[in-house]
């Protein structure tokens, strides 16, 4: 008997620990209330009575919640002999829509908290009319003319009003769909006065570059933050600090959360507050595309361009065989750096040219941009005489105008000296290298005389002569490998090409413009083994057949229309061959040549 009522305490011992475990081994998730209005931040608490390392996943959150911050709590407790445990997560979060949300079930451990719903709901009027007392935001655009182009720079500003009340905000960024946006200098900081009130006011000023043609969308822009509660409230408020631990801590400890780092002011109060959501409204552009009207090689919708000429030597002294450097400097206002394309350099007679890369920056005055383009020629005559140096046009387009323009520098009129004896042979023996050789008269070397003193000395010569000829032979042959080398000739792998045209082949299949122009680019540096090559337009002037496909393709991308492009054509043309302008003449001509002094 005493056996049996042994084993039946143990049995009672065991349920009862089984019991207790299933009892504290559940999991649960709370929320503090099910409605809040927009901007307020909502508690959500997650709770286990298992004593170990699980850590809920609360990375489901992230769709329709910001996560401002956490913290943990753990209790255990014994009560008439029995031990309990419980782990608390208070996990702020801050909702990013409004209308009926759903918190997902959370996973801790290897058991789930049920999913909850809350509804986040419009502010009340009054509330709101309250809120624009202390905080509200501003948007604004600025455009020259009545009309808005692809590509034209557009001024955006933001203004964020705010009073002494405000504790933290956090400005939302600028994100616009089809468009380059670029912040003007830093944020400006000063105080106006509204209504006899003083405010202090951040102003951020931004240009928009708009992709393509058609509508544009500029969303509003949103700050969010706390501002600080007064009177009634406050006293309220405090109260419910001292009654709850949760609000305690979370109101004495906020400012150490990185959300309420303020980036207005490190020195305001951080006192009792409440959330606050402002918002601008959302501004709507028509953005025309490239106008029938414009005939220029490259689009540049501008306020103004200029182009300053200048030489090393003013005015330039050309002798021959001695290099002289020109410098243009073209400056576009409303435009950045980057968008400026190089100038087509033409043809001289008589005169070798060698441009370096053209280096592009951008510079604003805190309302504009301003993109400055430097290039930098060197001119190194091959003969004397009287030499034309062409006029150089840049077409642009006037968007105060709303009309073509043209900047055109003057031709210069050259008088080149003769220069150093050797410079001149050097340069004559350019000149003439195309020349057939005259074949060397037999009779013109000496014959061998029996006794006479001179024959030695004769084949001595000679042979010196012949020395010398291997010589320069062997170093010119060095030299060019080594400026190959230097230049990075070194041609592509054929697997490359292939993969290149394949993925162009794909574009023009899907009719995918954007696609299409990248993988052209691509495929037309490597087939040509010219890393020059950074544009349609610049494949365009190289090709004897087909520019006109490749220009229709480049017209396209500044369309609205994202069908309205076929590849049927760049593929046929494609199939014909990519017949480039021999070569000679586009280093004659255009941008592009082998710079005079390589760079490694």
């Amino acid at each position: 008997n005493m056996l049996v009522k042994s084993y039946i305490k143990f049995i009672a011992i065991i349920v009862v620990l089984l019991s207790n475990s299933v009892a504290f081994s559940k999991v649960r998730a709370y929320l503090d209330q099910s409605t809040y209005y927009e901007g307020d931040t909502v508690t959500l608490t997650v709770e286990t009575s298992t004593n170990n390392n699980a850590k809920p996943d609360i990375s489901s959150l992230q769709t329709n919640f910001e996560i401002l911050g956490t913290n943990t709590n753990s209790q255990i407790s014994i009560i008439n002999g029995r031990r309990s445990f419980k782990k608390s997560w208070i996990i702020e979060l801050q909702p990013k829509i409004k209308g009926k949300l759903e918190i997902p079930e959370i996973l801790v451990g290897d058991k789930k908290t049920k999913a909850l719903e809350l509804i986040i709901t419009d502010l009340p009027p009054e509330i709101k009319a309250e809120t624009g007392k202390h905080v509200t935001i501003e948007t604004s655009i600025g455009v020259t003319g009545d009309k808005t182009y692809v590509q034209q720079q557009i001024p955006y500003t933001i203004k964020f009003f705010f009073d002494s009340s405000m504790q933290t905000g956090e400005i939302s960024s600028l994100k616009i769909e089809n468009a380059v946006t670029e912040q003007l200098g830093s944020d400006r900081r000063y105080q106006i006065v509204r209504a006899g009130k003083k405010l202090e006011v951040v102003e951020k000023n931004y240009v928009i570059s708009p992709e393509r043609s058609g509508d544009l969308y500029i969303p509003p822009v949103t700050v969010k933050g706390r501002i600080a509660l007064a009177g009634s409230d406050s006293k309220k408020l405090r109260k419910r600090m001292d009654e709850t631990d949760i609000l305690n801590r979370f109101f004495n400890d906020f400012s150490s959360n990185p959300f309420f780092n303020d980036p207005f002011s490190s020195q305001r109060s951080q006192g009792p507050s409440k959330p606050f959501t402002a918002s601008s409204k959302a501004i709507n552009v028509k953005v025309l595309p490239v106008p029938a009207a414009f005939t220029g090689t490259n689009w540049l919708p501008a306020e103004s361009l200029t182009i300053n000429d200048s030489w090393s030597k003013n005015p330039p002294n050309f002798k021959v065989g001695e290099p002289v450097t020109r410098s243009l400097t073209l400056q576009a206002k409303g435009l950045a750096g980057s968008q400026i394309p190089q100038p087509l350099i033409p043809k001289t007679s008589g005169i070798k040219i060698y441009p370096e890369p053209a280096k592009s920056e951008t510079h604003t005055d805190g309302k504009t941009v301003y993109g400055i383009q430097q290039l930098e020629i060197t001119y190194i005559p091959n003969r004397e005489g009287d030499i034309i140096i062409p006029e150089m046009s840049v077409d642009w387009w006037n968007i105060k105008t709303e009309k073509q323009q043209t900047f055109t520098l003057p031709k210069w009129h050259l008088n080149v000296a003769a220069g150093a004896q050797s410079s001149q042979q050097d340069y004559q023996e350019n000149v003439s290298a195309d020349e057939p050789k005259k074949p060397v008269n037999p009779t013109s070397i000496p014959e061998k005389i029996e006794g006479d003193s001179t024959v030695s000395s004769n084949l001595w010569k000679w042979a010196l002569l012949l020395a010398i000829l291997i010589s320069s032979l062997v170093l010119l042959l060095f030299g060019l490998k080594r400026r190959n080398v230097l230049k990075g000739d070194v041609s592509p792998p054929r697997a490359d090409i292939k993969k290149a045209r394949t993925e162009l082949l794909t574009a023009c299949a899907k009719n995918n413009k954007k696609e299409a122009s990248k993988a052209l680019i691509n495929f037309v540096k490597l087939d040509w083994d010219d890393p020059s090559i950074q544009s349609l337009g610049a494949i365009a002037s190289n090709l004897s057949i087909g520019a006109d496909v490749i220009k229709e393709l480049d017209q396209s991308l500044y369309s609205a229309d994202a069908s309205q492009w076929q590849g049927d054509k760049l593929k046929k043309l494609l199939t014909d061959g990519l017949n480039r302008i021999e070569k000679k003449i586009v280093f004659d001509n255009y941008i592009g040549l082998v710079p005079l002094y390589p760079r490694p």
